[in-house]
């Protein structure tokens, strides 16, 4: 391979990169925006803080139980 075929390579390769991370930015700026429209509504928040915390709770006794079973498995004290 050339130079200049490498060099033409990584321009196309730039130019992609740049769109892929425009592309990125306005769907993230966009996601930002709708998130801060829901959430100033104190329902809406009342309904996350709920979710997030028995999403949590669900997640810690899922982990005691997982930690129970391998405890028993490799013949420790659960």
């Amino acid at each position: 391979m050339t130079d200049l075929h490498q060099k033409k390579e990584t321009k196309k390769s730039n130019v992609v990169n740049a769109v892929v991370a425009g592309i990125a930015g306005v769907i993230a700026g966009g996601v930002a925006v709708a998130t801060a429209v829901v959430m100033s509504d104190k329902k809406n928040q009342k309904k996350v803080k709920d979710a997030w915390v028995g999403a949590k709770e669900k997640v810690t006794e899922k982990l005691g139980e997982i930690a129970h079973d391998v405890k028993e498995k490799i013949g420790g004290k659960p």
